[in-house]
């Protein structure tokens, strides 16, 4: 993944943990970590605005297509790493996998699946 594509992978992170308004501290640490691992400068959180899922599903169809599956698999680890999945989050996801032509029903399999595996232990 060239530099630009990393920069295109923040940025849809950022719209996913920002699409319920709030970026909380697992929020902002994943994507500190997504940041670091790529090389890239500290960034903070840009939030979302009521246009942006366009704008989101547009710029995730520009990844090669190497990269979409597991950018996918990045914005559900995004949106469930504070142990739930807001409802416009929820509906980010779905748009981004309607754009890549993934079946919404194998979305939220993997979302449910990321949530009980992230869930604390009783």
């Amino acid at each position: 993944m060239d530099v630009e594509e990393q920069h295109k992978v923040c940025q849809l992170i950022e719209a996913v943990i920002s699409a319920d308004g709030v970026v909380d501290d697992a929020e902002r640490e994943f994507l500190r970590k997504i940041v670091e691992r790529f090389g890239l400068p500290e960034r903070e959180p840009v939030p979302l605005s009521e246009n942006d899922f366009g704008r989101t599903t547009t710029m995730l169809r520009t990844l090669g297509t190497d990269v979409q599956t597991r950018v996918m698999a990045l914005l559900v680890e995004a949106a469930v790493i504070d142990g739930r999945v807001d409802p416009q989050e929820r509906a980010l996801l779905l748009a981004s996998a309607a754009a890549l032509g993934i079946d919404a029903t194998a979305l939220e399999e993997r979302i449910v699946w990321r949530l009980r595996a992230n869930a604390p232990a009783t």
